[in-house]
């Protein structure tokens, strides 16, 4: 006997477009051209994501007069910076309770750091005026199983303990905040996370650098890394860069330095966008704080609100 609700479901998907929403966007620029030819620079930065994309950008703020490259396989946040759930964390632990069982001794030192860090971001999008979404919202993590209320209580309590602007939400409190019958209480980190388009933010940094005189190569895989005497020369399909000093900022990719691979895993999940939410919809769900969402599961289940008030579900990857 089929499953009514396995029909449903399906109805429900029947128009779904497999893509990636936030790259699905006619504001995206037109890829930079391809490398050709041999050139020289005094920093090479390898891969056009997050990580590649703020070093071209930090090393020209700190010295302007610097020659950087930026080479790109693709195009500017193709990969895991422009189809991620846009949720902006000042974490550097992966969470409090994560870093509390590693670290404890320096967690106040790496939570320091990880508030700096997001506040260096929203200054960095307000300062190149960079059109992307970035909301201070914070995050509400929900317990949803008995078990879990104890945890997240303990987690508030010393939290707020040490100064994070951290709240407990008892089962009232936080359906309240976004009503759901499964909701049994929750801890609402108010200052710690921001909410952005992240292929927007990856353009607006593609854009910011380019203007400060970063020369960007899209569509430019690197295919090798030697050592030629002083200079590092990268080896690309159809030319060569020379650079004083590389960058690699390939991250889930395999590092162009062999002994890195071996600390780099790829991990990723499911995320599904739904239409707009209509008022009426809004209304039974609350969600006026518009916070990121994620339950204290192990295999946890994240969500939030866009612009125009879709909701991303994010789930992650069954092996």
């Amino acid at each position: 006997m089929t499953d009514p609700r396995s029909d449903v479901a399906a109805r429900s998907l029947a128009d779904a477009e497999p893509a990636v929403f936030w790259l699905d966007d006619q504001a995206r620029p037109e890829a930079s051209e391809s490398l050709v030819g041999e050139l020289r620079c005094d920093l090479a930065v390898v891969g056009g994501g997050f990580s590649g994309l703020w070093t071209a950008l930090l090393a020209k703020e700190s010295d302007p007069s610097l020659d950087v490259v930026l080479l790109e396989a693709r195009e500017i946040g193709w990969a895991a910076s422009g189809r991620n759930g846009g949720f902006c964390a000042a974490s550097l632990t992966h969470g409090h309770a994560n870093g509390m069982a590693r670290w404890p001794s320096e967690m106040p030192v790496l939570e320091r750091l990880g508030a700096e860090n997001l506040a260096a971001i929203g200054e960095t999008v307000e300062r190149y005026a960079i059109d992307c979404s970035f909301e201070r919202t914070g995050e509400l993590t929900v317990a949803v199983q008995p078990w879990q209320v104890a945890d997240l209580r303990a987690e508030a309590e010393a939290r707020s303990a040490s100064g994070a602007a951290v709240q407990w939400l008892d089962a009232e409190q936080v359906r309240a905040e976004v009503h759901s019958p499964t909701y049994l209480g929750g801890v609402w980190d108010h200052e710690g996370v921001a909410m952005v388009n992240p292929a927007r933010l990856a353009c607006g940094l593609r854009r910011v650098c380019l203007e400060l005189g970063v020369r960007i190569h899209e569509r430019t895989p690197v295919q090798n890394l030697a050592q030629d005497g002083a200079e590092s020369v990268l080896t690309t399909p159809y030319g060569r860069v020379r650079a004083r000093r590389v960058a690699l900022g390939t991250n889930v990719f395999p590092s162009l330095l062999r002994r890195a691979r071996w600390y780099t895993v790829p991990v990723w999940d499911y995320a599904l966008m739904t239409e707009p939410l209509d008022d009426e919809q809004r209304a039974a769900i609350g969600w006026r704080a518009r916070q990121g969402m994620a339950d204290a599961g192990n295999q946890f289940h994240y969500y939030r609100l866009t612009d125009d008030n879709r909701i991303l579900w994010g789930v992650p990857r069954q092996s």
